[in-house]
């Protein structure tokens, strides 16, 4: 057969393969896309074959020559009917390429060779997967130093309210744009924004949302006297309600994929993502990351979701050992359900109003669960990863042994509450014998070796390796 006798379905499949995605963003490729480029030059057929490819996805950059070139690749119909997908930097990466533009934007919130470029998504009629990329690090106040790799509140929120903006005058102003069934935002600020979500442009976009993938960023700070107040901030009560009441459950009746990812863990304490109505009937890929786990039924939810395929959890943990005080499990409503409360004293907490609890839960429990109850489950990942790479190659997730961070321990006086470490834990002395009280706590002064990660290994990998092959004989049945 020669080439110009192949079918159009086969010369497809062969471009596609040339293409080495031209960056981290786009796909698990390489390194570049000439090739691809290359084979718009063999004819008419094969430039229009590679274009799909070639402008499948475009990366709306912040430094100067980029937005030139987003510019000059907007102003060409072929890019205009290919793109289907759009990365868009909500800033310089790294910090310190930030020229004066970007500093008056900040101040002033006047940067039009930005928020033209990003207007010019009017024009791609085509797109349907939107992706937003804050930077890792945020705060509350906007008092930074220029070295610091920091975008301030205000400069986070405009960039939002533009982005849902612009987004909704594509679809007022561009007879025939599809509709945006994709969105992605990394790092999204743990703000609660009833402005945003209250507006026009924020329900028209999400009204059509099939995919939904949110990783969150909060406030974390590096002094002393700054971070004793990271757990106690209200954001850290507020956002998760609100998250999951105006982004997630109103369009949970079409959802197909669901990312729910935070920097620190999530889920129960110190505010809870109640679960307990939330349903998505047509979800099949839930990946979720830093989600911890307190009660033996806090599962059930995911579990509920009986059309899964792709299950993904990435930096999960079980909190084996929870410390309270200052009323705080009373003032959060901390149900104690399923925990057993030790005398006071236990590992070290000696103070009148400390609550010292365990959680006996394990991995193995939770695998159980998964494996007899989503029958449809054929990819299970199980792994702790950095959640920017997660967000841009889940497929690098492993599942071959439990990783060694999975159970974490929470005390209400330690900065982000939850303490997270590969193998060994730290609990105040890690000794649970009641210890008399002293004049000073010997809170951290670690004496004896607590981990659960070892404790449960054997049994936490015959979990695993029981579900990892009930997904793969599911896979082969599928087929």
């Amino acid at each position: 057969m020669e080439l110009k006798d192949m079918p159009l379905e086969m010369i497809d499949t062969i471009i596609r393969h040339l293409f080495e995605y031209d960056d981290q963003w786009d796909a698990p490729g390489g390194e570049n896309c000439l090739y691809v480029a290359d084979a718009r030059l063999v004819c008419r057929q094969w430039n229009a074959l590679a274009s799909r490819h070639l402008f499948h996805a475009l990366h709306l950059r912040h430094e100067p020559q980029w937005l030139q070139r987003w510019n000059e690749l907007m102003d060409k119909d072929v890019v205009q009917q290919c793109t289907k997908r759009v990365h868009i930097n909500s800033s310089p990466m790294p910090f310190r390429t930030r020229n004066r533009y970007w500093l008056i934007w900040q101040k002033d919130g006047i940067y039009p060779t930005y928020t033209d470029a990003l207007a010019r998504i009017i024009k791609l009629k085509n797109l349907q997967a939107v992706s937003f990329h804050y930077t890792k690090t945020c705060r509350t106040h906007e008092d930074l130093y220029y070295e610091e790799d920091v975008e301030t509140e205000s400069t986070r929120v405009r960039n939002l309210f533009n982005l849902f903006h612009v987004l909704k005058r594509r679809m007022d102003e561009t007879p025939g744009a599809t509709p945006i069934r994709s969105l992605t935002i990394e790092n999204l600020q743990n703000l609660i924004l009833p402005d945003l979500v209250s507006s026009d442009a924020f329900k028209t976009v999400m009204k059509d949302l099939t995919s939904l993938h949110i990783v969150a960023g909060e406030e974390r700070n590096t002094l002393d006297s700054e971070m004793m107040h990271d757990l106690h901030r209200p954001e850290r009560q507020g956002f998760e309600p609100h998250l999951r009441e105006f982004w997630v459950e109103p369009i949970a009746s079409q959802l197909t994929s669901l990312t729910i990812m935070f920097q620190v863990c999530w889920g129960v304490m110190p505010a809870k993502f109640d679960t307990s109505q939330l349903y998505c009937p047509h979800l099949r890929v839930l990946h979720l990351g830093a989600y911890a786990i307190v009660y033996n039924n806090q599962f059930d939810w995911v579990l509920r979701h009986k059309d899964i395929k792709t299950l993904r959890l990435d930096r999960c943990f079980i909190g084996s050992h929870l410390r309270f005080n200052n009323k705080l499990r009373q003032q959060w409503e901390i149900d104690n359900t399923g925990w057993v409360q030790l005398p006071r004293g236990s590992f070290g907490f000696g103070d009148e109003d400390d609550e010292v609890f365990t959680f006996d839960g394990t991995w193995e429990d939770v695998f159980l669960s998964i494996q007899e109850g989503l029958p449809a489950l054929t990819d299970f990942r199980f792994d702790y990863m950095l959640e920017d790479t997660f967000l841009r190659r889940p497929d690098l997730m492993k599942n071959r042994v439990p990783h060694s961070a999975r159970y974490s321990v929470f005390d209400t006086m330690w900065f982000e509450g939850w303490i997270a470490n590969e193998g060994p834990m730290y609990f105040g002395d890690n000794n649970p014998s009641p210890s008399a009280p002293e004049p000073r706590p010997r809170y951290y002064d670690v004496v004896h070796e607590l981990n659960r990660s070892q404790e449960t290994y054997e049994e936490d990998l015959r979990g695993l390796e029981a579900l990892v092959a009930k997904t793969r004989k599911n896979m082969y049945l599928s087929n």
